[in-house]
């Protein structure tokens, strides 16, 4: 029932978590809560970092919490972006060596009856991870 991505990418482990970690870089403003003010999106790094979205027109919205850190191996957060903040859902995130590169294996997981009405929404993370994947290969 997890949703399960995977991306080979020509970069260390290392580079691959902190890109990964700077979500204001490369996040695409179009999957957040109003894309036309989207100013940033932070990730604070350290276990009970707080994962939030500010606007230009003064909204905030925490949309997640750190609950793993641990680079540069494993990265996961919960997530309300787009579903009821009552029932979250989990990002993990493992960057494992592969060859010169790094495997990314990005899993969206915790669905459950309280939160899998909202699951379809999430078809388009091959395209949020395209952004990432241009990102963390491009230093």
């Amino acid at each position: 029932m997890d949703i399960v991505n995977r991306l080979s990418l020509r970069c260390s482990p290392t580079r691959a978590f902190y890109s990964y970690a700077d979500l204001g870089a490369w996040w695409p403003a179009r999957y957040s809560a109003d894309p036309a003010t989207l100013e940033s999106v932070v990730l604070e790094p350290r276990v009970g970092g707080a994962v939030t979205s500010t606007h230009t027109d003064g909204l905030a919205y925490t949309w997640g919490e750190v609950v793993t850190w641990d680079p540069p191996s494993t990265l996961a957060h919960t997530s309300t972006l787009a579903q009821d903040p009552g029932t979250p859902t989990v990002v993990r995130v493992r960057f494992t060596p592969e060859g010169e590169g790094t495997l990314v294996e990005h899993f969206h997981e915790g669905w459950r009856e309280g939160n899998l009405a909202d699951r379809p929404k999430f078809g388009d993370w091959p395209l949020i991870l395209r952004a990432y994947r241009e990102h963390a290969e491009s230093a």
